[in-house]
């Protein structure tokens, strides 16, 4: 940053010689250090929201923007190659046999759309490396001014884009082995999945299969979490280290588990409700179902956003400055 103040990564702002009076989740976690509880961590989501509209507005509208800019490319891909069909239109009016039947017709299409929805894929998670650090760090320690926000949230965005790279690469450990649970799953119950009579029995045979590595992959996700933050508070780091800090406080804290599965609890719930809410007369027009589901989607966001400032609290109370080098 500018003369006016250095972005360290640590969680302080040097500003003209003076230390920042602003108060943030992380500071007060490191002052008064709350023992720990899933009330202290709700409440600092809570904080969060409210002290952040703005910034959890603007990353929300990133992630519109990414998912429709994929949407307008596929659109325009189908209306390319579909666009003069009579067969396309009774498709995109539910008929599903004739949505085969234009798929058949052009073997090359699907592919097409699936790189495209895979490559958007992976640009969000890149992008979200960066809008992730740069939450961590004003949670940590936000400037006072609001205007200074934005330039401290983009210098920790920037800064900790290859720390989160490497983590990234160090993760892929831990999720083989949710992969390989997965696979032992689905071999185990594939006599069961071959034998079954009906959806139900399908549910029920899947859930088995995959169940174990749903459940494994939990705390690992949740400690990839961790250490993405403890490489924002730590500059320097390895990223090897942080995920090792992770899975430890992961394993010390089930307070950690417990916080996420509160957000799939949330997250379950919103869907819940927009799936029933999307049926009623009420919202049988174009619009409404357009509107109701960016609602929904700014309601989940602004839950993962609640979910990442009571990780911060947590982790600013539970995990410890570490000694020695961290190279």
């Amino acid at each position: 940053m500018s003369a006016e103040g250095e972005f360290t990564g640590e969680g302080e702002l040097k500003a003209a010689g003076e230390p920042d009076p602003g108060e943030s989740l992380g500071s007060a976690s490191r002052s008064m250090m709350p023992r720990p509880s899933l009330g202290v961590l709700l409440r600092a989501g809570l904080r969060a929201l409210g002290r952040f509209p703005g910034l959890v507005l603007i990353m929300y509208l990133v992630q519109v923007a990414l998912s429709a800019g994929a949407a307008l490319v596929m659109m325009l891909l189908l209306l390319d190659v579909f666009g003069g069909r009579p067969l396309f239109d009774r498709a995109m009016d539910g008929d599903l046999a004739a949505l085969m039947s234009c798929f058949r017709a052009e073997p090359d299409l699907l592919p097409s759309l699936l790189g495209i929805g895979i490559a958007a894929v992976l640009i969000y998670g890149v992008v979200s490396w960066f809008l992730t650090a740069g939450l961590v760090a004003v949670l940590l320690d936000a400037p006072s001014r609001r205007r200074e926000v934005v330039r401290w949230f983009g210098a920790a965005g920037a800064s900790n884009f290859f720390p989160f790279l490497r983590l990234s690469a160090w993760s892929a450990l831990p999720y083989a082995l949710v992969l390989v649970a997965a696979g032992f799953g689905i071999g185990l119950t594939e006599e069961r999945r071959a034998n079954a009579l009906g959806a139900n029995d399908m549910a029920v045979a899947l859930a088995l299969a995959l169940g174990p590595a749903f459940l494994l992959r939990w705390p690992v996700a949740a400690a990839i979490d961790y250490a993405r933050i403890d490489l924002v508070r730590h500059p320097g780091m390895s990223s090897l280290r942080a995920l090792v800090r992770g899975l430890r406080t992961v394993a010390r804290h089930p307070l950690a588990l417990s916080h996420t599965l509160l957000h799939g609890a949330a997250f379950i719930g919103v869907w819940a409700l927009y799936v029933w809410v999307s049926g009623s007369d009420a919202t049988s027009g174009l619009v409404a179902l357009v509107a109701l589901r960016q609602l929904a989607g700014l309601v989940r966001f602004a839950a993962h956003v609640a979910v990442i400032a009571g990780q911060v609290e947590l982790a600013c109370a539970a995990m410890m400055t570490p000694l020695g080098p961290r190279r």
